[in-house]
């Protein structure tokens, strides 16, 4: 049988999916073994890299047929200082959801035309090979781009439905996906679409551009969100957390899942180890329940958790807000299967909550081939774009997931901006550097100078970073003190309210029902917290254990 090189392509990338997707499968039942509290797998050091400023490398995409969407173009272009010739306007469906040949015809072939056009990618005919490295035919392939970075703006379309009319195909022939990762593999020139192709960038400690077996492909990142005003915060809260530091805590929230869904609560074990030895405080929930609703969580910069449909518990109350800047990711199937809502799934309703970039998935993507949180938050702790974190984090293209944020966001920059004395970040800072002088060799010294400052200086948020530093280590009745400590330096209601609710909370972890009751009775009993959210998670708290004794 004589094949064209395009079917030829088609069997190659089919047979590298297949045994992508093999490897990562043994991987996880391998790794399975471990306990989710042991220390995350050794990952390689980065490589030293020359400096790279992707900004010079990236084109604007919007949809001219959207209202709105070439005027938020143009304001995000302007304030990162990319040229008008790299913003790009390409007419298709104003729907999020398009058919393979919409896509094929009115996003993929323009972009492509567009980048040869211009000379922004040389594209010559080379050997194509087989998944053993051997050659089989010659195809076109991209040897040479100086654009590496797409931001698509609301307007352009979310995701590709299912071509085939098989209600559960297998993985291997399944053929959704979401428009960005399509694009994310526009110069590998493997067509038709069927599976997932492998991400060459995967598991990559090197800048984007010093990572040569990813030449053709592209980091995206989508600003996109339930309105015009939504997304132009984003933009401007991005660019204001990377000149003034983002300084916050990092929430984790875990579901006890096990069997094949271990994979996922290690990801988020790792991440709070990365999170810990970086000095960013972490409250982590270890709950299989979401986080509980009006549940105190201030200053949110960092959110990673899972397992709901719907955006609930703590981050869909109604008071609750991101600091300025955060990221954000629940994992879940069908998490950004709409982004042009405030109140389906996750990503839409956590970007109304003051999220500034958040990922997720708009069809089924089986969760080892979902982005791998710590390997994403390895990177972005080292100083690499949001776009650069993620696709590393994730195995492959042409699949579900999708980055909504600025692709360029670099929130944790080498030469981060530290926070003025009087100002909200300031404390964190100040934790952090007794993080690094002090842990993790030194724990009594760095808990005796955290107590030493919050007394000397009046700062009782130290000694509740310090609580939840302890509760992370398994030391509860220390934890409690710390808690106790900061509620009485306190002088403002919900931080007293805060970390009474924190060490009712510990009692429970510590199996002392009695314990947490008597603590909820004192919440319940104080005038001055009648009127805050947090005195009816405390009548819930109390009520849940009435019926759970």
């Amino acid at each position: 049988m004589v094949m064209n090189v395009h079917t030829q392509m088609r069997i190659t990338r089919r047979q590298g999916f297949t045994a992508l997707l093999r490897k990562l499968l043994l991987l996880s039942l391998l790794a399975g073994v471990h306990r989710v509290s042991a220390a995350p797998p050794a990952m390689p050091a980065p490589t030293p890299a020359r400096e790279w400023e992707p900004v010079k490398e990236a084109v604007v995409v919007f949809n001219p047929a959207c209202e709105g969407s070439e005027a938020l173009a143009k304001y995000y272009a302007g304030l990162r200082l990319i040229p008008d010739d790299r913003v790009v306007g390409i007419e298709c469906s104003k729907e999020e959801t398009i058919t393979r040949d919409e896509f094929e015809k009115s996003i993929r072939e323009p972009l492509l035309k567009k980048f040869t056009e211009k000379k922004w990618w040389v594209v010559e005919t080379r050997d194509v090979l087989d998944p053993n490295g051997s050659p089989i035919s010659q195809g076109p392939q991209v040897v040479s781009q100086n654009v590496r970075v797409l931001v698509l703006i609301r307007g352009i379309p979310l995701r590709v439905s299912r071509a085939s009319h098989e209600a559960k195909p297998n993985v291997m022939d399944t053929d959704e996906a979401s428009v960005d990762s399509e694009l994310a593999a526009l110069g590998l020139m493997q067509r038709p679409i069927k599976g997932g192709i492998e991400n060459r960038y995967y598991q990559s400690t090197r800048r984007f551009a010093d990572h040569y077996e990813a030449r053709g492909q592209l980091l995206i990142g989508r600003l996109d969100a339930a309105t015009d005003d939504i997304v132009k915060r984003m933009i401007n809260e991005t660019l204001k957390a990377e000149k003034e530091g983002l300084w916050g805590r990092a929430v984790v929230d875990f579901a006890l899942k096990d069997g094949a869904f271990l994979e996922g609560e290690r990801w988020l074990g790792n991440s709070v180890k990365l999170f810990r030895d970086a000095g960013i405080p972490v409250y982590a929930d270890r709950n299989k329940e979401i986080l509980r609703s009006n549940w105190p969580l201030p200053d949110t910069i960092l959110y990673f958790g899972w397992y709901n449909d719907q955006c609930s518990g703590a981050l869909g109350s109604p008071g609750f807000r991101f600091k300025p800047g955060a990221i954000a990711c629940h994992l879940h199937s069908f998490s950004a299967a709409t982004l042009r809502t405030k109140t389906d799934n996750w990503c839409g309703p956590m970007l109304d909550h003051g999220a500034a970039a958040v990922l997720g998935n708009v069809w089924e993507p089986y969760l080892t081939l979902t982005t791998h949180f710590d390997l994403m938050n390895a990177r972005l702790l080292e100083g690499f774009t949001l776009g650069e974190a993620a696709w590393s984090g994730t195995p492959v293209l042409s699949w579900m997931n999708v980055v909504v944020g600025d692709p360029l966001y670099q929130p944790f920059r080498k030469e981060r901006a530290l926070p003025g004395s009087g100002s909200p970040g300031a404390d964190y800072a100040l934790y952090q550097e007794q993080a690094h002088r002090f842990l993790p060799h030194d724990t009594k010294k760095f808990h005796r100078e955290i107590v030493r400052i919050a007394e000397e200086m009046k700062k009782p948020l130290l000694l509740e970073l310090a609580g939840m530093l302890s509760t992370l280590e398994g030391n509860f009745g220390q934890a409690d003190d710390f808690y106790q400590h900061a509620r009485s330096l306190n002088t403002v209601p919900e931080d007293q309210l805060r970390c009474a609710l924190y060490r009712a909370e510990l009692a429970q972890r510590k199996g002392t029902p009695e314990e947490a009751r008597d603590q909820l009775d004192q919440i319940i009993n104080e005038p001055g917290f009648a009127k805050l959210a947090g005195f009816y998670v405390a009548q819930s708290m109390k009520l849940f254990l009435s019926r759970k004794n």
